[in-house]
């Protein structure tokens, strides 16, 4: 065998295939390390395509990256069939500025690798940049230092680039300074299975829709076009599953959603100021297993059966509307009544404040922003939900502890007569309530009793968790949690957990 070279890199060379260099394969018996072999590269020597969804599967800022490995992968990051561009790391906010010029390098990268892409397959392409903030309310003094500055036909041109390869998941999230129009094209892509808008952009109804495929869409707009836009859309996507439309609606025409196909609906609209008008909402989604409806402006529900539903959030707050929509509701097994909901409940007179019986629900959430008179609503709905296991007040049970406010000293002497006298016992918490969640516990005695009521009454609780305001400090949170490992338990398995607001923590 012939003399080797001392040194290791002129021993083991990597294959360059732009410039064709021959390789020798290993012999039974050769030795890579003794007989100075060329190794062959077997990764480079995949076809640009095959390297290009394998290169997809990392960020495309660090699939970029790998143009510096050599020669032969200078331009391999072309054929990525996944992009995503993100401009996360960039602030354009005068208060707080991070990186303040760097939109422009941001802009530079993104013209840059769509120009120089190969690939005539993009399945995914996700381009997210600009402040997130829907609402024209809440920019505040900043509204326009926060978002780029970018020509409306230079963002349509990216918005448009993967129309026509193929594209199967597009994710849109753009917030520019001067808002110009959503092009209608992206309403008209066979291929797309998942298309997902958050801009601050107008949009002008198509002419007509195309979308054979789409299973999820979620639309976020400042304004929802008025006519029969939700109609035309939903009916021209014969396997959309998961619809999600958010933002100002202020419709002229009944606003209508029918699909047999729809498995998940979220329908959160808003009122433009003031006066607004009002319409009717028909929902036919026979098949729907999760519904979020946070709606202001419907002034008469048709709801058909929902007799898959499973989970429901419920935000609504005209107290007659609020009932007739929770009759739709008795089959769900997971309810989530936001803070609107409850008030109009709570608005109810108590022979008004008839429910359904809710025989599949395991699991209670209910919002507060409002003094609510617990004991009253409470009950009823624990009466009517013979089997519930879980109950949550992730906004706690008093709205504001104001000891000078003449409302809350009243309503707070009633809520403690009432709980600390009661002899009433919903079913459920003889049988089935396991879990009981308390957050932004204030420290009142209002909340004491309410607390010492379901610990002498729930017969099989596991588990009560409560959480202090964020504000709260170590030595009350030490306080409290011995106040209420002191209090009688009915279950002998209880187990009682105090902690500080997650806020405070940095987890929220």
């Amino acid at each position: 065998m012939g003399a080797t070279s001392s040194n290791p890199v002129r021993r083991c060379k990597l294959l360059d295939l732009e410039e064709r260099r021959p390789i020798k394969r290993l012999k039974k018996g050769d030795s890579a390390h003794g007989n100075g072999i060329l190794l062959e590269d077997r990764i480079s020597s995949l076809p640009d395509a095959l390297l290009g969804d394998i290169l997809s599967f990392l960020p495309t800022k660090d699939a970029v990256v790998t143009s510096v490995l050599s020669r032969r992968w200078r331009r391999v990051f072309t054929w990525v069939t996944r992009l995503h561009f993100d401009d996360s790391p960039i602030s354009l906010c005068v208060d707080r500025p991070c990186m303040p010029d760097s939109f422009p390098n941001f802009k530079r990268f993104v013209d840059n690798l769509l120009q120089l892409c190969h690939s005539h397959n993009i399945t995914t392409f996700r381009l997210h940049f600009g402040r997130d903030d829907l609402s024209p309310y809440k920019f505040g003094r900043c509204k326009k230092g926060c978002l780029p500055q970018l020509n409306p036909m230079h963002l349509n041109t990216w918005m448009c680039f993967p129309l026509t390869r193929g594209v199967k998941e597009l994710d849109i999230r753009a917030r520019v300074r001067e808002p110009g129009k959503l092009p209608s094209a992206l309403f008209g892509c066979p291929t797309l299975e998942v298309l997902k808008i958050n801009v601050n952009l107008h949009l002008e109804v198509p002419l007509s829709f195309c979308l054979p495929n789409l299973k999820e869409f979620n639309l976020t707009l400042p304004v929802i076009p008025d006519g029969d836009f939700a109609t035309r859309l939903v009916s021209s996507c014969p396997s959309l599953e998961h619809l999600t439309l958010d933002g100002y609606w202020n419709p002229l025409k009944p606003i209508i959603i029918s699909s047999p196909s729809l498995r998940r609906l979220s329908v959160c609209t808003h009122s433009l100021g003031s006066s607004y008008l009002r319409t009717e909402v028909v929902l036919d989604v026979t098949n729907v297993e999760y519904l979020m409806y946070d709606d202001v402006s419907a002034s008469h529900y048709c709801i058909g059966d929902l007799n898959a539903l499973v989970e429901a959030e419920i935000n609504q707050s005209v107290p007659e509307d609020t009932l007739n929509l929770l009759w739709r509701l008795s089959n769900v097994r997971r309810l989530f009544l936001m803070e609107s909901c409850v008030v109009a409940l709570h608005l109810c007179e108590s022979e008004q404040l008839k429910l359904p019986v809710f025989r599949n629900l395991s699991h209670l959430k209910l919002g507060c922003s409002a003094f609510i008179s617990w004991y009253t609503l409470l009950m009823e709905l624990l009466n009517c939900a013979p089997f519930l296991e879980t109950l949550s007040l992730p906004e706690g049970i008093v709205f504001d502890d104001g000891e000078d406010d003449e409302q809350y000293m009243e309503m707070s002497g009633q809520e403690c007569k009432s709980w600390s006298c009661t002899p009433i016992i919903p079913s459920c918490l003889a049988s089935n309530l396991k879990r009981i969640s308390v957050h932004d516990y204030k420290l009142t005695e209002w909340e004491l009793e309410v607390v010492k009521y379901f610990l002498r009454s729930s017969l099989v609780l596991e588990e009560l968790d409560v959480a202090l305001e964020c504000w709260k400090s170590e030595t009350e949170r030490i306080s409290l949690n011995e106040t209420l490992q002191k209090l009688p338990r009915a279950s002998k398995t209880c187990s009682i957990k105090v902690r500080r607001g997650d806020y405070c923590m940095g987890t929220l």
